[in-house]
């Protein structure tokens, strides 16, 4: 914050003095202001005027510089002031002065400093130094001292028409009133202070009032609006070029309030190590410290969390800031008892801080009295923790929405010490619903994945309670409240904003170069790789903006209405984790039953290790750990499934799982391998999924992109196949006859046909560029260069398949009837429903029970490859099919899920892209490596391809959770999709084409390796 900058003095010499004007130029262009004052000193200034320029300096110094420097400049100017016997100059530098004494954490001086501004100032002068006093008191978390001083202040400037400072005392006084939790007094002071700066020259101060609204728009529970004022803000500082350390402590808050608390660590450690550099000032390194404790302790991190939040107790104290020292022994206790530590001392010193938060009136002290609540409850120590627990229940009615939240966790806390199970529902309920009013504000799909993490304790506490009193229904209905919530909503489609999209072509771009850098045996230039960084954080940004569009939670959770759509024959599986078991929570035949399993933690493990057995069969010659891996398949079930598994019937089997068992290929367990097996984030979505009709026409698009060792074999043939042409022999792209089968894991060499670059294809309503038109009437697209595709496909032993060459003809667009476009869809205009074109009467159908959707090659069929399979054409054609097949190499980012990848012609297509769908395709098979991947995030959420294409109106997914075998993946392909147009679901055509493959170890490893998500 700058509120605390100097500006002309009036009285102490002419009024167009331009010496004087050097002081509000600080702020409007510092640069510029430094310079001049640097060039004046030079010039044989007067003392007035030395001390003028000396101040300016100072000032610089002491908010964008070196501390040191800025004392020694301020002492001079001080000097300069008393010898040219100006009592008001003197005034205004000491109060300068003051500031900089306290940043630097010598806090006794600085007041010192202010009680001789004060007494030599008379009128307007004094009036700004009481402003500067003011926030001086607000540095050291003194706010009722604070209030008091800025009120004296506020009437004189503004009968001076000082709008400048006006302004800034206004703006202070907002901030004081934030700090308190008076959010209604600090939008008034805001809105006011912002109409002033409209009239003003002071860049700097108007990207302080952004970054103020920015402020208010956190403490309101507004986060979208929050990250976007402070970004704002953040550009308009770099245009200045000024240090950006108050913004970065503010950003931080507000990221840990979205459950970003690792992005927040990082950019406060970031910040520290920058203003250590430039030794900038001690307040701004200890409120950093603090803030990076917080986000430590909040990323499980709670070793740095007690080293962060120990130096800042430290600073803190020696800079006589008992309101900060206060918050940071919060952070400091909290971290203790994260490393598992729990005694009578931490409650009586969680206590204590508490009594001294309220004593401030910081909105922070429910969350000590429920800290020493919980500790004491730990102990035993009932009493002490049902007086802790009631005063922080006290805020669970009224305040910011995660205040709320700790309230209601107190009120569960003591019902559960109470020993009502009814009172512990009750307060999680009203706690998650406060966190789902709150998660439906953000707009972006992760932002709501991670803020769940707020509500684990209440859920955690929910089904413990449901456990033991409502048996195994109520544990279903409390398992779905929080499992998967991200899905239960359409995410809120990227606006349609310029710099978005243009973030997103230029990254592609740089991507693609990078990739083809990569596949020439290099590294991408360290420029290439910073300046695609940049673009991500760009891009993901813009993202977290946005705004959600759909009030409330929508539609709840009916344990009957589960069990009425499964019927008598299909069983669903949902795995619950109390305490570190699984229980087994069996529905089917109108009722549910539950079984408890292994432990979490050992499944994990030994999901790790089959994990690492399937990345081994991939490849040739490890058959001889085919029967480790199906051993470590039985090891895992009796750890997932338990007795359980003796209970499935011998119909369809639903898997729904916990995040952190995403990976686990369900196949493999001997009790679910020859069945018809699906696997969903949630009940819930399964539930939507099979409401979920496929669109009208029957759509077909097959997409083949470049880098696949294969080269998607299998793409040529599903052409000829749905489109009933067959292409000439030989022409195929496939393994050659005799070749070893290749892994997916690595991508081949040069496989891209065209040099990166987006174009927009033309509307199919004639030949475009590069186009010629099929007899049939169709607009076929040639390969690049006119060239044939690849060489003969044969199986795996190199015989051909079925006694005849398959491939693909030197034209690449095989569609045998024209494309319609989103202006040619028999009428229908405008945005396409997410949710899908209808709903069935029970929700069970299968695509050939639909009218316009029985075996797939009823529909249009298109294909894109080579140069045509670019990002936008793709998504155009994605946009609403019925049936999408994508071969293309994968990618998956843990650091960033959603810029996890399906690699096109031009680059990478993001899940970003995906979230552009009106409505994604009704089903979708990708039969590439990681696409079944995941990021487990939040409460029990997952971030990835599949689970941000569920919410979108796919229905149903086939994925792969590892590495595959590229050539053994062909004929899996083909069985599957035969399987589909005999209209079968998904997940009983994969079944099926799991028993026609070969039973060698290869082939073994790539059926199990793939899974079917959802109900279509």
């Amino acid at each position: 914050m700058a509120w605390f900058r100097s500006t002309t003095i009036r009285g102490v010499t002419a009024r167009n003095d331009p010496v004087l004007d050097l002081l509000p130029m600080v702020f409007a262009a510092p640069g510029e202001a430094l310079a001049r004052a640097e060039e004046l000193l030079g010039a044989d200034p007067s003392p007035l005027h030395a001390s003028v320029a000396h101040q300016v300096i100072g000032i610089w110094q002491r908010d964008f510089g070196d501390t040191r420097q800025a004392l020694a400049h301020l002492r001079r100017a001080r000097d300069l002031a008393a010898r040219a016997e100006s009592a008001e100059r003197e005034a205004d530098v000491l109060a300068t002065l003051g500031v900089a004494l306290v940043h630097a954490g010598r806090t006794r001086a600085g007041l010192e400093a202010f009680e001789r501004g004060v007494a030599r100032g008379t009128g307007h002068t004094r009036a700004r130094v009481l402003y500067r006093r003011a926030y001086v008191w607000w540095v050291l978390g003194r706010h009722g001292e604070a209030l008091e001083d800025v009120r004296r202040a506020i009437p004189v400037l503004r009968q001076a028409e000082d709008v400048i400072w006006t302004a800034r005392a206004l703006t202070l006084r907002a901030t004081v009133h934030l700090a308190l939790g008076s959010v209604e007094r600090a939008d008034a002071d805001f809105t006011a202070a912002e109409a002033l700066w409209d009239t003003t020259g002071q860049e700097h101060d108007k990207a302080d009032a952004v970054e103020s609204r920015g402020l208010a728009a956190f403490r309101s529970g507004d986060v979208p609006a929050a990250l976007r004022l402070l970004d704002e803000a953040e550009e308009r500082y770099a245009k200045l070029g000024t240090p950006t350390f108050m913004l970065t402590i503010r950003r931080c808050e507000v990221l840990m309030a979205a459950g970003l608390a690792t992005e927040a660590l990082a950019e406060a450690d970031t910040a520290i190590a920058a203003l250590d550099g430039i030794g900038g000032q001690s307040t701004r390194k200890a409120e950093l410290l603090l803030v990076a404790a917080r986000a430590a302790r909040l990323a499980d991190e709670p070793q740095t969390a007690l080293a962060r939040a120990a130096v800042a107790v430290r600073l803190f104290a020696g800079q006589r800031r008992t309101w900060y020292e206060t918050h940071a022994r919060l952070v400091l206790i909290e971290a203790r008892v994260a490393t598992g530590r729990r005694s009578g001392r931490l409650v009586a010193d969680a206590a204590a801080v508490a009594e001294r938060l309220a004593a401030f009136g910081a909105p922070a002290a429910p969350e000590a009295s429920l800290l020493a609540g919980r500790i004491a409850l730990g102990l035993g120590w009932m009493a002490d923790a049902e007086r802790h627990l009631a005063v922080a229940a006290r805020s669970r009615h009224g305040g910011p929405p995660l205040a709320r939240m700790t309230g209601w966790a107190a009120q569960a806390l003591r019902a559960r010490a109470a020993g009502s199970a009814r009172g512990v529902l009750e307060a999680c309920r009203r706690g998650l619903d406060v966190l789902d009013d709150h998660r439906m504000t953000l707009g972006a799909s992760e932002l709501r994945a991670r803020a769940t993490a707020q509500g684990a304790e209440l859920a955690a506490l929910a089904q413990r309670a449901s456990l033991v009193s409502g048996g195994p229904r109520r544990l279903l209905g409390w398992s779905e409240r929080w499992r998967a919530t991200v899905l239960s909503a359409p995410p809120t489609r990227p606006p349609a904003d310029p710099v978005l999209l243009t973030a997103m072509t230029a990254f592609r771009e740089l991507a693609a170069r990078a990739e083809e850098a990569r596949t020439d045996g290099g590294r991408p230039a360290p420029a290439l790789e910073r300046e695609q960084r940049r673009l991500e954080r760009e891009i993901r940004s813009r993202t977290l903006h946005m705004r959600g569009e759909a009030p409330g939670d929508g539609d709840r959770f009916d344990v009957a209405r589960l069990l009425r759509r499964l019927g008598d024959e299909v069983r669903l599986v949902e795995l619950a984790v109390l305490d570190g078991r699984v229980h087994v929570l069996l529905c089917g035949q109108g009722r549910v039953r539950r079984f408890e399993a292994g432990l979490l933690a050992e499944a994990e493990v030994e999901a790790e290790h089959v994990q690492a057995g399937l990345r081994r069969l991939a490849h040739p010659g490890a058959e001889a750990r085919l029967p480790l891996v199906e051993a470590a398949g039985a090891r895992l079930q009796h750890l997932l499934l338990g007795p359980a598994a003796a209970h499935l019937g011998s119909g369809p089997v639903v898997v729904v799982p916990p995040g952190r068992l995403h990976r686990v290929p369900w196949a493999l367990l001997p009790a679910l391998r020859e069945r018809v097996l699906s696997v969903s984030p949630s009940a819930s979505s399964w539930l939507r999924a099979r409401d979920t009709a496929p669109p009208p026409g029957g759509r077909q698009v097959l997409v083949r992109g470049p880098g696949l060792a294969s080269g998607g074999a299998e793409v040529p043939e599903l052409s000829d196949r749905y489109t009933g042409r067959r292409t000439p022999a030989g022409t195929g792209t496939g393994t050659p006859p005799g070749a070893p089968p290749s892994t997916r894991e690595v991508p081949s060499q040069g496989g891209r046909d065209q040099p990166a670059r987006t174009r927009d294809v033309p509307p199919h309503d004639g030949p475009g560029r590069g186009e010629q038109e099929d007899p049939a009437g169709a607009w076929a697209v040639p390969a690049p260069g006119g060239r044939v595709h690849g060489e003969r496909t044969a199986t795996l032993d190199g015989a051909p398949r079925g006694g005849r060459e398959r491939g693909v003809s030197a034209v690449a667009g095989v569609a045998t009837t024209r494309v319609p476009r989103p202006d040619d869809d028999g009428g229908r205009s405008g945005r396409r429903e997410r949710d899908g074109a209808g709903r069935s009467g029970d929700g069970g159908h299968r695509i050939a029970d639909v009218p316009g959707g029985g075996a797939a090659a009823r529909g249009t069929t298109v294909v894109l490859e080579g140069d045509d399979a670019r990002v936008p054409r793709v998504l155009r054609e994605l946009d609403g099919a019925a049936l999408a097949h994508i071969a293309a190499h994968g990618t998956f980012r843990a650091d960033s899920p959603l810029f996890s990848s399906l690699r096109m012609a031009d680059g990478p297509l993001i899940v970003h892209d995906f979230e552009r769908l009106d409505r994604s395709p009704y089903r979708i098979i990708l039969p590439c490596c990681d696409t079944a991947r995941f990021a487990s995030v939040g409460a029990d959420e997952l971030l990835g391809l599949v689970t941000a294409l569920l919410p979108l109106g796919t229905a149903g997914v086939v994925a792969c959770t590892a590495p595959v075998n590229d050539a053994a993946v062909v004929p899996l392909m083909l069985a599957l999709h035969k399987g589909l147009e005999a209209g079968l679901s998904l997940a009983e055509a994969l079944r099926d084409a799991r028993a026609s493959l070969p039973g060698d170890a290869v082939h073994q490893a790539t059926g199990w390796a793939f899974s079917a998500f959802g109900a279509a």
